[in-house]
């Protein structure tokens, strides 16, 4: 018997490419349940599109806030109100290679808790011939600590399995949620990836997770704040080993020592002693350079 599947989509204000992504969705090979969509009170065109997109394919279940509630709590209602045995998530500007679902459902082991597949970000035509990113590893299994700086589980690239999402509600209000889904997946059965590009992650001003025109250390400045937060939820999740909630405890108190200190040399060995496992994201002929270069960049400030 085939498992059900779900897809939650989240708009807001995207009238401009949501409907694109829709029919993307909808030309999956993989027979999906329902895609459930729930507008967070847009101001533009969104709904209405939305609402003849829905008159003409029964799959389409709509719902719209009355009021704006933010990116994570619009997701974890669209969770609630699916019904699949697995979820898959979409953004709203995205497109879907058609073969993207079925070949995740095809390769999600019983046991595994989510599956990703990789996606490449394009502005203008979709790549005829797309590349995928070789200076990133993927990061798969069991192992929460190589989650621990950065992630490369891409919630709009993710199928989870329900029994594994629900009990995570609700999401953190400052942790973006796909983070939090693949830690929480390598003590639930764990993390799977397939080297298939099946997301074109449109680039343009409104994306939330893609920020442009800033300097580099504008972008350490905001990662620094970022991760001390997901640093924070990361060390209170309960079903880690006691082992893995000391290693983040200790992270995040140093970590947040970065905020106010120019120089934080206690994070900077910790970070140099845990390289291979914080740092295993990174391709470089040379990890234990790049490791070094990195967490100087971090840990000092002139």
């Amino acid at each position: 018997m085939q498992s059900s599947l779900s897809i939650v989509m989240c708009t807001y204000n995207g009238a401009v490419f949501v409907e694109a992504q829709v029919q993307s969705i909808l030309a999956q090979t993989y027979p999906f349940e329902e895609l459930v969509i729930v507008d967070d009170a847009s101001t533009d065109d969104t709904y209405a599109l939305l609402q003849q997109l829905a008159t003409a394919n029964a799959r389409i279940k709509l719902f719209q806030n009355p009021t704006n509630i933010g990116y994570n709590a619009n997701f974890e209602k669209a969770i609630r109100l699916s019904a699949g045995d697995y979820i898959a998530f979409a953004d709203q500007d995205d497109i879907w290679e058609k073969e993207k679902l079925a070949l995740l459902m095809k390769a999600m082991l019983p046991s595994t808790a989510l599956i990703y597949c990789d996606s490449v970000r394009f502005s203008d035509a979709i790549p005829t011939h797309p590349a995928p990113n070789k200076k990133n590893r993927r990061i798969e299994g069991k192992d929460p600590l190589l989650l621990g700086m950065f992630n490369t589980v891409s919630g709009h690239a993710s199928i989870m399995r329900r029994s594994a999402l629900i009990p995570i509600l609700p999401f953190p209000k400052d942790v973006y949620y796909d983070w939090w889904m693949a830690m929480h997946a390598t003590i639930s059965g764990g993390i799977q990836f397939i080297p298939f590009i099946g997301v074109y992650q449109r680039m343009h001003t409104q994306n939330i997770t893609i920020q442009q025109g800033l300097s580099e250390q504008e972008h350490r400045n905001r990662y620094r704040i970022m991760l001390s937060k997901h640093l924070a939820a990361f060390a209170a999740i309960q079903g880690f080993h006691e082992t893995v909630q000391s290693f983040f405890n200790q992270f995040s108190q140093l970590w947040n020592q970065s905020l106010t200190n120019k120089l934080n040399w206690q994070l900077f060995i910790f970070l140099l002693q845990h390289h291979r496992k914080l740092f295993y994201y990174k391709v470089r002929r040379l990890p234990i350079v790049s490791a070094f270069k990195v967490s100087f960049l971090f840990c000092f400030r002139w």
